[in-house]
């Protein structure tokens, strides 16, 4: 929905979305597996650090132009997500996302020319860094399933979200393919690895249900 729309109004867009399941659908949080695909993946972390800081803190989440108080959908946390490729640094573009983007079938140059002036907009670095997933805490986030690949444009950053988690204690596994794009499990009708990465993540789901 770019240009017309900001991150901002994607969060609100994800925190409403999980309200609706809870609050109108009645589902039960420890019932829900949520999933994010590259930036979905980062909103859906910044949806679950913002029920972590609403549970733990301030019993409050604030996004420009809205402030979500006494907001019962964000009580409780949801049973795990699991995040392919998740885009989660939205500060000045460095490493595999820079180095990539000539062999990464789906976040190519172009890709990456349109991308990050989107999080230009965002501010300055200290606000963008401010808004990245990957800078904020990761304590009581619920068991997360990650999927990369080695050579795609946001394995540096999957790779420092991993390790935020684990120093954080959260329950996390990841699983690393070499040689993919981005995203590739959607790609499984076209390629062996995008069959296992969803077999892995099938296997992963499976185990959290078994023990709820």
């Amino acid at each position: 929905m770019l240009p017309e729309y900001n991150f901002h109004d994607a969060l609100h867009d994800v925190i409403k979305s999980y309200e609706y399941l809870v609050t109108v659908r009645g589902q039960c949080p420890s019932k829900i597996l949520l999933l994010g695909v590259s930036s979905g993946g980062g909103l859906i972390v910044r949806l679950l650090q913002a029920i972590a800081e609403y549970i733990n803190c301030t019993k409050s989440v604030e996004v420009p132009g809205e402030h979500f108080l006494n907001h019962p959908a964000l009580s409780h946390m949801p049973m795990g997500a699991v995040l392919l490729s998740p885009f989660v640094d939205y500060t000045e573009p460095n490493g595999s996302f820079v180095e990539y983007t000539a062999h990464d079938l789906i976040v190519n140059q172009s890709v990456f020319e349109v991308g990050v002036p989107y999080f230009e907009k965002l501010g300055d670095i200290v606000t963008r860094r401010k808004e990245s997933p990957v800078y904020r805490s990761f304590k009581n986030l619920p068991p997360l399933c990650v999927v990369v690949s080695e050579h795609e444009a946001c394995y540096d950053q999957v790779m420092m979200l991993y390790q935020k988690a684990l120093a954080d204690s959260v329950d996390v596994e990841i699983a690393v393919w070499k040689y993919m794009s981005h995203v590739f499990p959607l790609l499984c009708a076209f390629v062996p690895e995008g069959i296992e990465a969803i077999s892995f993540i099938c296997e992963w789901m499976n185990a959290r249900i078994l023990k709820s």
